[in-house]
C-alpha cells in the first residue's frame, strides 16, 4: 500500500539515476565493439553464400525447364504443380482418386479387423438362421429312448 501523503519529490527524487561512469548508456567497450563487426561480417558473408545457391538452383531449374520444353515440347508447360501428361490428362487428379481408393479400403480392412469378434458372432447368427430356414432345426430333440415309461399300477390296485 502507497503512502498518501508523498509527493513525487520528498521519498522518491528524479535525480536518483544510475551514476555517469557505469558503462550503461551510451559507451561500449572494444571488445562488444569488436564482436559485434565480427557477427556483421560472418552475417554478410552467410547472406551472400545463401545468395549464390539462390542464383545457382535458379539457373539450374531454368536449365531443366528448358531441357524439358526441348524433349516434351507443349506437353511440359513449365510450371511443376501443373505438368501435362498425354496418358493421364490433365493435372494429377486421377493419381489421388487411386491413392483415396487404396487409404480407404486400408481402412476398411483395419476396420473389420478391429471388430472380427463381433463380424464373427454375425456369421454364426447368420449360418443358424439359414439353417433353421433350410429345414434344420437345432433345437429339435430326438425321443430320449432310455427314459423310463410310467411305472404302471401294482397288481391287485384298483384301476
Amino acid at each position: 500500500m502507497g503512502k498518501l501523503g508523498v509527493g513525487i519529490g520528498d521519498e522518491f527524487p528524479l535525480e536518483d539515476g544510475k551514476p555517469a561512469g557505469s558503462g550503461q548508456g551510451g559507451e561500449r567497450d572494444a571488445e562488444y565493439e569488436k564482436r559485434r563487426e565480427e557477427f556483421r561480417k560472418a552475417r554478410d558473408a552467410w547472406r551472400e553464400q545463401r545468395r549464390q545457391w539462390r542464383d545457382e538452383w535458379r539457373a539450374r531449374r531454368r536449365a531443366f525447364r528448358d531441357e524439358m520444353r526441348a524433349r516434351y515440347g507443349d506437353a511440359y508447360d513449365g510450371d511443376d504443380h501443373h505438368w501435362r501428361s498425354p496418358y493421364w490428362g490433365s493435372g494429377s487428379h486421377h493419381h489421388l482418386l487411386q491413392l483415396l481408393l487404396i487409404v480407404g479400403l486400408i481402412m476398411l480392412v483395419i476396420a473389420i479387423f478391429s471388430h472380427i469378434y463381433i463380424l464373427f458372432g454375425l456369421v454364426v447368427l447368420a449360418g443358424l438362421y439359414f439353417a433353421y430356414r433350410g429345414g434344420f432345426d437345432h433345437f429339435d430333440f430326438p425321443d430320449n429312448h432310455h427314459s423310463a415309461s410310467p411305472p404302471s399300477a401294482p397288481p391287485g390296485a384298483k384301476n
